[in-house]
């Protein structure tokens, strides 16, 4: 046969078969450790961008806090400032940020006003630049921590930059967080500079509408800043696999020079190979704004690359080529010594093929071959190499790898290892670390199987791999830290939302409670195990708002957009209580999964509300009280102007009252004479009244209260008021049985409510009802609600309600001023409510009306209540006139009305003397005239009052009556608005009747107290 004849060519083609299969299985060897490279590579990129977003996104949150802590306002103490941004520790927590600025828009008419009141606080230094004309500027107001760099940022305009303006104008219309591309930072002074950014925060006004851009545009009122050095802040980002990669940062999607941001080989001072094995590019957006990503593998992470898995593929497939062939060879040369070198080749092949599949099987990394009988263990030159050894520095035995194994693993490994020498398990794997030459531990997989046992089956020989696992163990502690860390930056975000001043709630998409923190708690009454997985509509929302806020929520969910984002809103909510509380509430959303959610903070304004609320009412109280105030100083005015008045008009009165009755005296027996006379005494009366309602108005009238019950007074004048009221007007009283008693001017209070009848049946011409209600009140139900001025206590409430015309409010603020009304010309005088409105007061009471045009009036008369008896008293009999011969002084200063005067004495029959004031009197007395009554004027001049007279001439004459006259008393005998005890007076004008009465009383009552 032909392989008879060339053994040699049958042995070649099998060695050039083997050959080819072991070149196969070469190539495949590096294209998976390349693939696993690639893999660690791609898992490194991820990590990279991940790590990226999530720093930046912390650092969000940070501004965030700031922006919510301003709720709306630039208006905040720059120490609690300053103490919030401190608590939030940024030198130690957040790297790379160089501090939180607030920035102020500032119009420009408002530029000096602006410059001036920052100057006022402390900074005599401070303008806003760059300086320049512009229409509107913005101006760094305050910037923590306010030291080193940063002290030259206090006042910069960063719309002057356009690129800083891009984003601080694209933050103000989304009302997102906006970074700005990339800048040299104010604070940089030309020492280690580096690229830098800011990320913008809107800050709208408090309580405005910032829904659409137009609204955020119009209440936008400055933005939060936080400024970043790249350098600083990228320090430390990829953790103990630094060196792995080479990271640069580009602004936005071109890669150059100019818009490189940062480059991990320029910060570490290395040189940058021209190219790399690995590379990435990965686009990401940070607060908005594109990022690009250059991503390189280093020279130190390609060396790993270089296994022994390839070169182990390639020696043992040669050598197995070699055997094989020369097998072949031999079978064609000789059946004899090929069956010898047969059977030893064979059992060469044997154990070589099973090392060779082993490790092939095993990943190839390190072989070692052990003889459990003998304990000797063959290491492969990989296996040796990749602890650092060389091939003669270790030898095969199985105490070497014992010594090597890491004290705290080796006693777990030997027992996992015999362990599986007794349980016939079919394969056998542990982790564990050995000691390198240098000194390092490295990570090691072991693997291997029992290849032969004995009879007994125990086994005697074990094959297995070493693989060093040492970059899997690191990747898997880089992830624990990146994970320790976002847990950290986590925690530390929760520590900040836990120390806010305010409540901090997140709800997710479906409305369910996220996130609680503690002042949440302290606000609502929820811990945060009660409320997270709750509804947050149904825990704190009224009822009654529920289903408008859940629709509201739907829409926001789907689309992002609803009234209440980045606004600060004044809201109620429900506290655990059930009691509803007023919260300030500052609402951002975000994207999650495709949806939106929420996260809101709240602050409690009960106690601002309960402030303003009080401040209201003290605005409330101070502005009546002003008006009490006006009206007091204005009622006073009138009323020293109508005592005035009153005094000299009652005086003309006098003069032609008196005049008029003498006449009567001469010429009473002429009709027609009488006639002219009785107008004449008409017109004196008509006048007297009017004199009388100008000083009820005023409050200067001489009262002479008395214990009465208003009802008996009414019932009297009920056949009076049916009289004045007429039959078309229906009248009724309603009262209790039981009505209280007061202490009032019983003859003032019938003409009050004579008046207030009248003025009743004047607003219902065509007919109608007036009801006199009577009734007993007590402060601090009905009359708390009618004015503060009123002293507490018990009343008696006299209610006068009519269905006639009513009155607008601008005639009710009115309606009590002398003077004033609405009748035509002629037909009232104006003085009848202002006649009750003094009388009333002047009791100590209070008087309220009450009316709607076409609805009505109520006057509603409050007056205080007597603990005493009603004082029944007998009406007048009427007396006849008649005069007598006692001796009378009288003094009085108006010439006229003391010649009247005289002379209707003189004609009564008494012996008259006269003075024109108090000292003529005295010298008078003092000569030892016989006087029986002095009969004195109350106002007059000179050094000696009239009730100074009185006294000093009762003490000179014991038995001396005293009766006083008077148009206008200005005080001088009334205590409170009352005559004194003991006091007559005769008030002016009076008639002779009257004149001769009072006389007669004045010396009975004296006779009998002398007898």
């Amino acid at each position: 046969m032909f392989t008879k004849r060339n053994p040699f060519f049958i042995a070649a083609i099998v060695f050039l078969t083997s050959m080819l299969a072991t070149f196969g299985l070469w190539k495949n060897g590096q294209q998976e450790a390349k693939r696993a490279l690639q893999t660690d590579f791609d898992f490194q990129v991820r990590q990279t961008a991940r790590r990226i977003e999530t720093r930046m996104a912390t650092y969000e949150q940070a501004t965030r806090a700031v922006q919510a802590f301003l709720l709306g306002s630039l208006d905040v103490k720059r120490d609690d400032i300053r103490l919030f941004v401190e608590s939030l520790h940024l030198q130690e927590k957040f790297p790379g940020i160089q501090g939180l600025a607030i920035v102020q828009v500032v119009p420009a008419s408002m530029l000096q006003q602006h410059t001036n009141a920052v100057q006022q606080q402390g900074f005599p230094g401070y303008n806003v630049h760059p300086k320049g004309d512009r229409a509107l500027y913005s101006s760094i107001i305050q910037i923590e921590p306010f030291t080193g760099l940063n002290l030259r940022a206090l006042g910069f305009d960063m719309l002057t930059s356009p690129v800083r303006r891009l984003a601080m104008e694209r933050a103000r219309d989304t009302g997102q967080a906006a970074a700005s591309g990339k800048v040299k930072l104010i604070q940089e002074n030309g020492a280690q500079e580096q690229p830098g950014l800011v990320m913008y925060l809107p800050v709208y006004k408090r309580g405005m509408p910032a829904t659409t851009t137009e609204e955020r545009r119009a209440n936008h009122i400055g933005w939060v800043g936080a400024p970043f050095r790249m350098n600083d802040l990228m320090a430390g980002l990829g953790g103990e696999r630094t060196a792995d990669i080479m990271l640069s940062i580009y602004d936005g999607e071109a890669i150059s020079a100019d818009s490189l941001l940062f480059d991990s080989e320029i910060v570490a001072n290395r040189v940058k190979p021209a190219t790399s094995l690995f590379e990435a590019k990965r686009r990401i957006l940070i607060a908005g704004h594109p990022w690009t990503l250059d991503i390189r593998s280093s020279p130190r992470y390609e060396d790993r690359l270089e296994t022994g898995k390839p070169l182990l593929i390639a020696i043992s497939g040669t050598g197995a080529s070699v055997m094989l062939a020369l097998l072949v060879w031999a079978l064609a040369s000789g059946r004899q010594r090929a069956l010898t070198l047969a059977n030893a080749m064979t059992r060469q092949l044997r154990e070589s093929e099973f090392r060779w599949k082993f490790a092939l099987e095993g990943a190839g990394d390190g072989v070692w071959d052990w003889n459990v009988q003998t304990n000797e263990v063959i290491y492969s030159e990989r296996w040796k190499a990749m602890l650092g050894y060389r091939e003669a520095e270790i030898q095969n035995d199985q105490t070497q790898w014992e010594r090597l194994i890491h004290p705290e693993d080796r006693q777990r490994t030997k027992e996992l290892l015999e362990a599986y020498l007794k349980n016939w398990q079919s394969d056998y794997s542990n982790e564990y670390r050995m000691l390198c030459k240098d000194g390092t531990w490295r990570w090691i997989l072991a693997r291997g199987a029992v290849v032969s046992r004995d009879a007994l089956g125990n086994a005697q020989r074990l094959i297995g791999t070493h693989t060093d696992i040492t970059h899997r163990k690191q990747q898997e502690e880089a992830l624990r830290e990146a994970n320790a860390r976002l847990e950290v930056e986590q925690h530390r975000v929760r520590v900040i939302l836990e120390n806010l001043h305010d409540g901090f709630v997140a709800v997710d998409p479906d409305g369910r409670i996220t996130d609680w923190n503690a002042q949440a708690q302290k606000i609502l009454g929820w811990t945060p195990t009660e409320a997270i997985g709750k509804d947050l509509t149904s825990l704190i929302i009224p009822a009654e708002l529920r289903s408008a806020l859940a629709e509201g929520f739907k829409r926001f969910v789907a689309t992002g957009q609803a009234t209440l984002i980045d606004k600060v809103v004044e809201v109620n909510v429900l506290h655990r209580s059930g009691r509803l509380i007023p919260i300030e509430l500052a609402v951002a959303g975000f994207p999650v999964a495709g949806k939106y959610a929420v996260s809101a903070f709240m602050r409690d304004i009960s106690e601002r509300k309960e402030a303003e609320r009080m401040e209201a009412e003290r605005t409330h109280a101070l502005n009546e009280a002003r008006e009490a105030l006006q009206h007091a100083q204005k009622l006073e005015a009138v009323g020293k102007l109508t005592g005035g008045v009153a005094h000299d008009f009652n005086n003309v009165l006098q003069v032609i009252s008196g005049n008029v009755q003498i006449m009567e005296h001469f010429y009473g027996h002429d009709p027609q004479a009488k006639g002219r006379l009785d107008g004449m005494m008409s017109a004196v009366d008509r006048g007297s009244k009017l004199s009388a309602q100008l000083l009820a108005f005023a409050r200067r009238q001489p009262l002479r209260p008395t214990v009465v019950n208003p009802l008996r007074i009414v019932r009297n004048m009920d056949d009076l008021l049916q009289r004045a009221l007429g039959d078309n007007i229906a009248f009724g009283v309603i009262a209790p049985d039981d009505l209280w008693n007061t202490f009032v001017d019983s003859s003032q209070l019938e003409n009050v409510i004579l008046n207030l009848a009248l003025n009743a049946r004047d607003a219902m011409p065509d007919g109608g009802k007036l009801a006199v209600e009577l009734s007993n009140v007590t402060s601090g139900n009905e009359i708390a609600g009618i004015r503060s001025d009123l002293a507490t206590g018990d009343y008696v409430l006299l209610a006068v309600s009519d269905t006639g015309v009513g009155m607008t409010e601008e005639v009710m603020a009115q309606a009590f001023e002398p003077f004033f009304t609405t009748k035509p010309a002629g037909e009232g005088t104006g003085l009848g409510l202002s006649m009750a409105y003094g009388f009333v007061k002047q009791s100590n009471g209070h008087i309220h009306l009450g009316s709607k045009p076409g609805n009505g009036t109520t006057i509603k008369i409050y007056l205080p209540r007597s603990m005493q008896p009603e004082m029944q008293t007998l009406p007048p009999v009427p007396e006849p006139t008649f005069g007598g011969d006692e001796t009378i002084l009288v003094v009085e200063d108006d010439p006229a009305v003391q010649a009247t005067v005289i002379g209707m004495l003189e004609g009564l029959g008494y012996r008259v003397l006269k003075a024109d004031n108090g000292d003529d009197a005295l010298e008078i007395i003092e000569r030892g005239e016989k006087i029986d009554l002095l009969f004195t004027d109350v106002v007059m001049p000179g050094a000696v009052s009239s009730p100074e007279l009185a006294r000093q001439a009762k003490q000179i004459l014991p038995g001396l009556g005293v009766l006083f006259t008077s148009g206008y008393t200005r005080n001088a005998l009334v205590s409170g608005g009352r005559l004194e005890d003991g006091v007559h007076l005769l008030s002016k004008p009076y008639r002779r009747e009257q004149l001769a009465r009072k006389i007669r009383q004045v010396l009975a009552q004296q006779l009998n107290q002398n007898a």
